[in-house]
């Protein structure tokens, strides 16, 4: 059943994943990289807030409860610190400031140059955005001299309503406050924020919100086979197979000799008596 949101109430955005886009797979906690864990307090951004909605701090980090097939599937659904209200337009505002040093830089830059996305949940309809980018980079030999490396600092969520309900959601990210990332040893100031902007989707009834999704190409449906993995593999395969057939036919001749030379010197022995 939908939730009736009439009312000016919060709404929770939850953070799931990151990996790399070429292996969904692969996924790890959103956290893992050194995103905001706290709301910072912006007095400025918000005297210039055009609202009386009261402010609603929301704890990060929070585990949420899962389903079995979405734990199977690798979902970790946190809380985020993200202060959304519902159809309350936000132009930009500050979620923190901070100083990354070498570690933090080095992970956002590793993330970024693996093509790692990020994905989002509000009313569990999914979102998907890029960490960052990275521009003139050799296509075979990776970062060259002269390529860049960026963070995208900034969220723009796209809420849709219908009836007092949310039917649709995106996020983008903000190329114009890209943070230049490309020298890890040099400690860099990055403000994170957001913004949101409501919608009215009067085509969009709440029964029909997840099919926008069917025909999502943000996700590949398909993975690419790796057949030169696969034929390696094999091939390693059969090689230990032929080896270990080798050295226990070698066995067995030298056991099967033994016990022959051991029955003819007792028949020798027999016959000797005789």
């Amino acid at each position: 059943m939908p939730s009736s949101n009439i009312h000016p109430t919060a709404v929770h955005i939850v953070v799931n994943k990151v990996g790399p886009f070429n292996n969904p797979t692969e996924t790890y906690r959103y956290y893992s990289l050194p995103y905001c864990h706290t709301h910072d307090d912006d007095e400025e951004a918000l005297a210039a807030l055009d609202t009386d909605i009261p402010r609603q701090k929301r704890e990060a980090r929070l585990q949420q409860k899962q389903r079995l097939g979405e734990s199977i599937a690798g979902d970790r659904r946190e809380t985020a610190p993200f202060e959304i209200t519902f159809k309350d337009n936000i132009d930009w505002r500050l979620l923190c400031k901070t100083v990354l040093g070498p570690d933090e830089l080095t992970k956002f830059k590793d993330a970024i140059h693996n093509s790692y996305f990020f994905e989002m949940f509000v009313e569990d309809l999914p979102m998907w955005g890029y960490v960052g980018d990275v521009s003139d980079e050799d296509v075979l030999l990776g970062e060259v001299e002269g390529s860049k490396t960026y963070l995208f600092p900034h969220l723009h969520f796209k809420l849709g309503t219908n009836e007092g309900n949310i039917v649709s959601a995106t996020v983008t990210t903000d190329s114009d406050r890209r943070v230049d990332i490309t020298d890890t040893n040099k400690p860099t100031e990055v403000q994170f924020s957001y913004s949101v902007d409501w919608v009215w989707e009067k085509h969009l009834p709440w029964k029909y919100r997840m099919t926008r999704y069917h025909d999502s190409r943000f996700l590949p449906s398909s993975f690419e086979i790796h057949w030169l993995s696969i034929i390696n593999s094999f091939v390693l395969v059969l090689l230990l197979t032929a080896f270990l057939t080798i050295i226990l036919m070698r066995v067995l001749k030298n056991d099967f000799s033994r016990y022959m030379e051991l029955d003819e010197e007792t028949m020798e022995e027999e016959e000797v008596r005789d």
